[in-house]
């Protein structure tokens, strides 16, 4: 049986509506014999309603910018280590000089990872994992490098797609393991990071408790118009302007539907006046962002998932959107590009349907399949949940983060 080992998860903010997988993964990985201490460089403006993020709460740490106990923590390690804790700030520097509104927000934080890495002494921590390759992932290097303990870094989206290139590599590089989220994501890690070690790379899939994301029982079709389904930011990689156009050709050819959209963000407006110009209000309805047990309402209500995902013109793109997997597991078919790691989820035409991104006819035509083909629909549904049962359950995902952890920190160790 393998021993328990401490771990620290060093997050940007926790809880987070919009990172339900992280606190879903923090919860299932103390199934695994990992003690878990949660450190938050940012407190969040309120504490999300969903169970799991309550239960966790008494374990989360957070730090003031500058107060009596940060000033406390910095003279420690200035008087006990103050060649770590000199090499920390130059890492700090040298991983982000190329990026300077991150470099600044980097440097604004260092203080509150040298508090943070003298509270996890205390606690005694055996590794570091820090969730994004952006603030996180500085912090973390830093309380790692002041501890002499192991840290990994989880790699998404936009925080590998949308940064200069070699301060990522920097940082990645220089982490004791890297877990990112597809095949995808590890070929392009290993191809931007050479010096990356193949065993020091895992991919790990976001999991998901699939007895609690279950096809809706009893349902029968009631006759009524059909529901499409889309959940996300509303941010440009997501598509949905295209996902309205296509919504739009589909009332032009006289079909019956409903398209609801989950979710808040920058272009709201802009895509409320996409609808109202194609004369879609009674037909597409931006829902604003909701918690989960209203999300998992709206998957058994619906009918279809659409997600037309595409890679934004600053690069960034979705990493493996994890609403793609909740709707899967709810046995509903999804219609979606294939954008990075989406193709490890959908095998087109059997767990899911692939289209052009940015195509928003093949969308309509797609959608329009789907419409008419009950059968197609109640087929790729069964196939889709049994590809999630197979290999995105959280039990078996954190159960290989939980490997990994104990891996990279007994090397350190050996």
């Amino acid at each position: 049986m393998s021993s328990t080992i401490t771990v620290a998860y060093l997050l940007s903010t926790f809880p987070q509506l919009t990172q339900t997988f992280v606190t879903r993964e923090i919860f299932w990985i103390r199934s695994h014999d990992v003690r878990v201490e949660i450190f938050s460089l940012f407190k969040p403006e309120s504490i999300p309603a969903e169970a799991q993020a309550r239960e966790l709460m008494s374990r989360v740490h957070y730090s003031p910018p500058l107060s009596a106990n940060v000033v406390a923590a910095l003279i420690h390690f200035l008087v006990r280590s103050p060649l770590r804790l000199l090499r920390a700030l130059g890492r700090t520097i040298v991983h982000g000089y190329r990026e300077p509104k991150l470099l600044l927000q980097a440097l604004s934080i260092f203080p509150k990872s040298v508090y943070f890495a003298r509270q996890m002494k205390k606690l005694e921590i055996e590794h570091i994992h820090a969730h994004f390759v952006t603030l996180a992932a500085f912090a973390a290097g830093t309380a790692a490098e002041l501890l002499g303990v192991t840290f990994t870094v989880h790699g998404h989206a936009v925080d590998l797609f949308s940064r200069d290139a070699r301060d990522v590599r920097r940082q990645l590089e220089n982490a004791s393991g890297v877990v990112t989220i597809s095949s995808f994501h590890r070929a392009f890690i290993s191809g931007l990071c050479p010096a990356v070690d193949q065993e020091n790379l895992q991919v790990v899939y976001c999991g998901l408790e699939t007895d609690r994301f279950q096809p809706a029982s009893g349902q029968t079709d009631s006759g009524g118009p059909l529901r499409i389904l889309s959940i996300g930011r509303l941010i440009e990689k997501k598509g949905f302007e295209y996902l309205i156009d296509a919504c739009k050709i589909l009332a032009d050819a006289g079909y019956s539907f409903q398209c609801q959209i989950v979710g808040d963000g920058p272009l709201q407006d802009a895509l409320q006046e996409r609808i109202d110009r194609h004369g879609l209000q009674e037909r597409v309805h931006l829902l604003g962002a909701l918690q989960q047990d209203r999300v998992l309402a709206l998957y058994g209500q619906s009918d279809m998932f659409a997600l037309a995902c595409v890679v934004a013109d600053d690069g960034n793109r979705d990493g493996l959107p994890v609403v793609l997997i909740e709707a899967m597991s709810c046995e509903l078919p999804v219609v979606t590009t294939p954008v990075t790691g989406i193709v490890d989820l959908v095998e087109h035409n059997r767990t899911g349907i692939l289209v052009k991104e940015r195509d928003a006819a093949a969308l309509a035509d797609t959608l329009k399949l789907l419409i008419e083909r009950r059968d197609l629909r109640e087929s790729m549904g069964r196939l889709g949940r049994q590809k999630i049962l197979s290999d995105f359950q959280v039990q078996q995902t954190t159960a290989r983060l939980a490997s990994f952890f104990r891996k990279v920190a007994g090397r350190r160790g050996a």
